[in-house]
């Protein structure tokens, strides 16, 4: 077969512009002339279809922009709001004055419907608010199921556990029930939500895992003090 009569393959084209890149600067009128079929059915020129490609990445990168400038603002707001709750776990004095301001914080700064922090004790043991203790035999057999692979459990709460919780008038759909790491005393702090999709299961725990790390120390160093 004639070379003459050879059929040129896309490869054949891609592999001559690569080896002659400047084929375009030596004939503009190329790509005048040169027409391409849009999505529409409509026939444009290769620099209108390369104009319309770049708007399409310069909208997708203005995009991708603001969502991170957007991200970096939002962790900005979240770091100054978790210094002044680590600040106030620090300089807290008793285990109800710890419990009751990290409870209005959560509320206020982070608009959690529900907050509260349990402790797993009797109530002879620690000078701790009646109100904040669930005995232990309560509190094996409902928790220890949330916590068998996660120290935060994420996710809807029966209306038993809600009720124990947060009370039976709360209507709490969703939950964090995050258990504290204390070494001194068992317990919790959870969080509720009347709305669905508030705490899903698979929502980013970090922030969380921190606060409990934070507040169970300041347990230690608190019920060290106590009993020194």
């Amino acid at each position: 077969m004639s070379i003459f009569n050879k059929k040129i393959s896309e490869k054949d084209v891609k592999k001559f512009l690569k080896e002659n890149p400047d084929f375009f600067l030596k004939n503009p009128e190329a790509l005048e002339e040169l027409e391409i079929k849009h999505a529409s059915g409509e026939a444009v020129s290769l620099i209108e279809r390369q104009v319309e490609i770049i708007k399409k990445k310069s909208l997708l990168a203005d995009s991708k922009l603001s969502e991170f400038l957007s991200n970096a603002e939002f962790n900005q707001k979240l770091f100054i709001k978790v210094q002044k709750l680590i600040l106030i776990i620090l300089k807290s004095e008793t285990l109800n004055s710890l419990s009751e301001q990290v409870e209005i914080f959560f509320k206020k700064e982070f608009g959690n419907e529900k907050c509260k922090i349990f402790f797993f004790t009797q109530e002879e043991l620690f000078d701790v608010s009646a109100e904040r203790i669930i005995t232990p035999e309560i509190a094996t057999p409902t928790f220890s199921d949330l916590f068998s692979e996660n120290v935060i459990y994420l996710g809807g709460l029966n209306k038993e556990l809600s009720t124990l919780v947060f009370g039976g008038k709360a209507m709490i759909k969703e939950g964090a029930i995050c258990r504290l790491a204390s070494s001194k005393i068992a317990g919790a702090l959870t969080l509720g939500s009347s709305k669905e999709g508030k705490f899903a299961k698979d929502s980013e725990t970090l922030f969380l895992e921190f606060v409990i790390d934070v507040m169970s120390h300041k347990i230690d160093s608190l019920i060290g003090a106590s009993d020194a």
